[in-house]
């Protein structure tokens, strides 16, 4: 069974795109849902940059991939230095409009742009997922908030 990146490239913090399936196998993936616009998205990113290069340090373990709700490229890209050095949706890829749509997470002022999709959660969203994009952990940011540097541990891996 083809994975829900099957195909795809994230783009990294330096603006170097990597296949997906490959930088994600044998970790445990979170999809983050954020803008630069939502100020309760602030505090929990700098939460997820410091979680990331803790549970990194010795060796990879957790990518989180970062699926911006900004409103265009500059804003992403302004954004993006507040963020760890973790993986990103581009700012032209239609996952950044699948993903939200798939999972329900997405900012209330953007909810004429998903008709008929049931809006299961807001901005900040943080999902644990499986290859086959099955949602494991709904609330990652209750998760990091509650646990700090622990946040992962019980999280399952992706492959």
């Amino acid at each position: 069974m083809a994975g829900i990146f099957a195909g795809v490239q994230l783009e990294k913090k330096n603006g170097e795109l990597v296949d997906a399936e490959t930088a994600l196998s044998g970790k445990k993936v979170a999809l983050y849902f954020s803008a630069e616009w939502c100020g309760d998205c602030t505090p929990i990113t700098g939460k997820l940059a410091t979680l990331y290069e803790m549970v990194n340090e010795d060796e990879k373990e957790l990518e989180i991939v970062w699926v911006s709700a900004d409103e265009d490229k500059e804003s992403m890209d302004r954004y993006r230095k507040k963020h760890g050095d973790y993986l990103a949706v581009p700012y032209d890829s239609v996952l950044r409009q699948q993903l939200p749509a798939k999972y329900g997470v997405f900012g209330a002022r953007h909810i004429d742009r998903y008709p008929g999709i049931e809006r299961k959660s807001g901005i900040p969203g943080l999902l644990v997922i499986n290859q086959a994009g099955d949602v494991l952990v709904f609330d990652g940011v209750s998760d990091v908030e509650k646990k700090h540097g622990d946040a992962c541990e019980d999280w399952p891996t992706f492959n």
